[in-house]
């Protein structure tokens, strides 16, 4: 590689130099520090040394000692170096897509070859090579070649060498556009009389090329354009030929410089355009597909919520049957009751998540204690579906610092996802190891699998596979976007995989382990709950059916029972009835429930009282709330009688 970067640079430098006039070693043409910006950019430091030989070989031979080839070699190679390093400081982008990457390559190029053109015409200078007086002027002619070179060559390379696949038709388009550019240049430049402005010809072409390819498209163009412009002026032919400095050079790469910077600006505001076009079009595509799922995730949610409904309604109707009738009944009810709660837990939680409301409760627990409540959970429809449960974990205890709730979540989610796409009789495995302190999960089926389209998707909301009409599966795709982002919350990752339809699937989750807590002395003498005798309890519900429901309840426990449809009414009845408990709703007409607890607790009644809050919000900040407003406990809706009666029986 040093030999192959040694030789191009010779080869481009001895171009340059052929086009010298006034100085063998200066020339207003100098595209050596263009390859040598685009190799340091490419190859990085390795390219250096490389630079360096060519540089110096291709100076020794210019009629100068060897002393000053090796100055203004060294030139030459900080001139590159300082200019890769600018760039990449700009955060320059070598596609040239973006109007920030050309200012950051005209900065480059305005900078970089002050470095060159000072240490050579120095040592130029202090070589005896050239005179004093001559040296200001070598200067800016040094200057100017070599920042042409940078503007005209760095882009040339760096886009051809980054650039992205082509169409067919826009080949056939670029080589008419190329060929059409050689020949108006040739005849603007070679085959016209030396008329003024003739130059302005290739301004369209470079302005057709930025428009339709980009930066490649400008940059191709300028290039081809500046090497037919510098050949004719070399020849004597052309606009610019003898009009100035350098026998027209000067001038003309000034010309180029306009050129090329308008083609590369141009070329950029296309490419940002045709980007941002790309991005709308996505843009629109994604929320057209979010809104087709939007459609059928409604369409699902009303018929998930209708499932369970009918047979509620149906059993409440059975409840004044016989004693054994009554009784299947209520086992309906309540479990239907179970699965709509589990539909709305699901929706409140995407929405927490979502909103990054989600604070986890982290503690030190073992992997056997999160999976053995997860499999429990949907333990009964494995069973009913006579599928092979199997679950292979570390004998060793394997720690974890997670929220043990929304852990025990992402599992049994995981669990239900396979048992609902695993046929009857088909087989479920939970196997989990410890690599390099991380937990490795996985939870493999033998189910239908997932198609790569589905895949792709396996986590989006509202995401399912597509199901049967009869949808004996249910759910409404949120499961598997609650695992991901739980796992996420936990500092872990998740992972879909399957080999296709009808051939499984397999989620694996990884998550950091922790270190085994340190043992302590196991507490004794803990004296056990005391049962209590019935208690005066004050329900505060405004919603009729629930606060009747609920009285029904309580006193069905054997307890003394008053209830109050709003806040004022509440206090009213707390300084009759002197209440042992109050079940006191938050979201109340008027005076809310935080501020019902408030006024309680400075009635001297009920300092006392066990004031539990019953409510729909269960975020940590709602339970904050509610123990400043001097709330004892925090049930959520709806309450399980079970946990209601717990709480009543304490003293």
């Amino acid at each position: 590689m040093l030999v192959a970067v040694a030789l191009i640079y010779i080869g481009c430098a001895k171009l340059g130099l052929a086009l010298a006039f006034r100085a063998a070693q200066v020339t207003a043409v100098w595209p050596p520090t263009g390859f040598a910006i685009a190799a340091v950019l490419l190859l990085g430091r390795q390219s250096i040394p490389g630079i360096l030989i060519g540089a110096f070989l291709a100076n020794a031979t210019a009629h100068e000692p060897l002393w000053v080839a090796g100055g203004i070699a060294i030139g030459n190679t900080l001139e590159a170096v300082v200019g890769a390093t600018l760039l990449q400081r700009l955060g320059f982008d070598s596609q040239l897509a973006r109007v920030r990457d050309v200012m950051a390559l005209l900065v480059a190029v305005v900078v970089s070859p002050v470095v060159s053109a000072t240490i050579g015409v120095s040592s130029l200078g202090a070589g005896g090579v050239q005179q004093a007086a001559a040296l200001p002027s070598l200067w800016s002619v040094w200057w100017l070649g070599d920042a042409l070179g940078a503007l005209i060559v760095t882009p040339l390379l760096r886009v051809w060498a980054s650039r992205s696949p082509v169409r067919r038709r826009d080949v056939s388009e670029g080589l008419v556009l190329l060929a059409a550019l050689l020949v108006v240049s040739a005849i603007s430049f070679i085959g016209l009389p030396r008329l003024p402005e003739t130059e302005y010809v290739v301004f369209p072409f470079l302005i057709w090329a930025a428009l339709r390819f980009g930066p490649v498209g400008s940059a191709t163009a300028t290039a081809a354009a500046d090497v037919i412009a510098v050949l004719a002026t070399h020849l004597g032919t052309g606009p610019f030929a003898g009009a100035g400095p350098e026998q027209g050079l000067v001038p003309l790469q000034i010309f180029m410089a306009v050129a090329g910077t308008t083609g590369l600006l141009l070329g950029a505001v296309a490419a940002e355009d045709r980007r941002t076009k790309q991005e709308l079009r996505l843009r629109a595509t994604q929320l057209a597909e979010a809104d087709q799922r939007k459609d059928e995730f409604l369409a699902m949610l009303g018929h998930e919520l209708r499932n369970p409904l009918a047979p509620v309604v149906h059993s409440v109707e059975l409840l004044g049957r016989d004693a054994r009738t009554a009784e299947r009944a209520r086992d309906i009810i309540r479990r239907q009751s179970e699965h709509l709660t589990h539909l709305v837990d699901d929706l409140l939680d995407v929405s927490r998540i979502t909103r990054g409301s989600v604070k986890l409760e982290k503690r030190r627990v073992a992997l056997h204690d999160i999976i053995g409540p997860a499999v429990e959970t949907w333990r009964h429809l494995v069973t009913q579906q006579r599928q092979e449960l199997t679950i292979n974990i570390p004998e060793r205890a394997v720690w974890l610092d997670v929220d043990p709730t929304r852990f025990t979540q992402v599992i049994a989610n995981l669990v239900h996802n396979a048992v609902k796409f695993t046929p009857p009789g088909g087989r479920i495995a939970i196997v989990a190891d410890q690599n390099d302190g991380w937990l490795i999960l996985k939870v493999r089926d033998s189910g239908e699998g997932m198609s790569p389209e589905v895949l792709a998707h396996a986590f989006d909301l509202f995401v399912q596979g597509p199901p049967p009409l009869d949808r004996p599966r249910g759910g409404l795709g949120l499961g598997l976007t609650l695992v991901r982002r739980l796992v996420e919350l936990h500092g872990g990752t998740i992972e879909a995989s399957s080999e296709g339809g009808g051939r499984g699937s397999e989620f694996t989750v990884r998550v950091p382990v922790a270190e085994a807590p340190v043992a302590t002395e196991p507490m004794t003498g803990q004296p056990e709950a005391s049962t209590v005798s019935a208690r005066r309890v004050l329900v505060v519900e405004d919603n009729d059916d629930a606060r009747e429901a609920l009285t029904l309840l309580v006193e069905e426990g054997g307890h003394d029972v008053r209830s109050a449809a709003d806040g004022v009414e509440a206090l009213r009845e707390a300084e009759q009835f002197l209440p042992n408990v109050v079940l006191l709703d938050i979201g109340l007409p008027g005076l809310d429930g935080y501020a019902v607890a408030r006024k309680l607790r400075e009635l001297p009644c009920c300092s006392g009282a066990v004031i539990v809050a019953i409510t729909g919000y269960g975020q940590a900040e709602d339970r904050a709330l509610a123990r400043d407003a001097g709330f004892d406990h925090h049930l959520l809706k709806p309450v399980e009688p079970m946990r209601l009666f717990e709480l009543l029986r304490r003293p």
